[in-house]
């Protein structure tokens, strides 16, 4: 549970967790050996996507960036896809534990959004590269779509986390209600997702503000309009 008292909220769904989750391991101390080379692998497969580009890589240079053989892959991932659908949860945690930290009621509003700005820009910056690999391969993001429509989850999941967050604080009095919270989730989440795509193609910060800048100034304007 990441926003407290709020057990209906979506906020403990983890995109593609049931990727997450050891298949094959029984003890402890096989878990823990599993988990390591699970990470092992999905480090790899990052490493050589962003290199190669996602269609590019196969599983033969996964076991071999690894050490690993090729059949000790298919012992923790069903199939390479597998393997990609994972990596798009693995920086999952680190947004999570932003709103663990920046609660409802706590803390400054503005501080808590500016925090929330920065976690989502941390998130793209790692997502967008893959997000790219996967739209320019039509077979793959068919298998995507079809893997997570029946468990509800997908990017929508961050404004819903978000417009939680922000219903929380409607309900304190900290931002006025007349606005929809998903609304204002919206406005927040997809300037970053903007600046993180600006960065990565133009390399370099756009529009010559540093990522501490654009949050703040992002939260700034936004919370002109927001609060009551």
């Amino acid at each position: 549970m990441l926003v407290a008292n709020r057990p209906h909220l979506p906020l403990d769904k983890t995109l593609f967790s049931n990727y997450i989750v050891c298949k094959y391991s029984h003890t402890q101390k096989e878990k823990n050996m599993a988990g390591e080379t699970r990470q092992k692998i999905l480090d790899a497969a990052e490493k050589l996507i962003l290199i190669k580009g996602l269609g590019r890589v196969t599983t033969k240079e996964i076991a071999r960036e690894t050490g690993l053989s090729e059949g000790a892959l298919y012992r923790h991932f069903d199939h390479k896809e597998e393997i990609f659908f994972a990596l798009m949860a693995t920086h999952l945690p680190a947004f999570h534990e932003t709103f663990q930290t920046h609660q409802p009621g706590t803390g400054s509003l503005s501080g808590n959004l500016a925090a929330i700005a920065r976690a989502t820009i941390h998130y793209y910056e790692q997502i967008v590269p893959m997000a790219a690999s996967f739209l320019a391969d039509t077979e793959l993001l068919a298998q995507f779509r079809a893997t997570i429509r029946p468990l509800h989850v997908g990017p929508q999941n961050f404004f819903e986390l978000v417009a939680a967050y922000i219903e929380e604080e409607q309900q304190l009095g900290r931002i006025q209600q007349q606005v929809p919270a998903l609304n204002i989730a919206i406005l927040l989440l997809g300037p970053c997702f903007q600046w993180v795509f600006n960065r990565q193609f133009l390399g370099s910060d756009p529009f010559n503000k540093t990522e501490q800048q654009f949050a703040e100034e992002l939260v700034q304007g936004l919370t002109a309009s927001i609060l009551p």
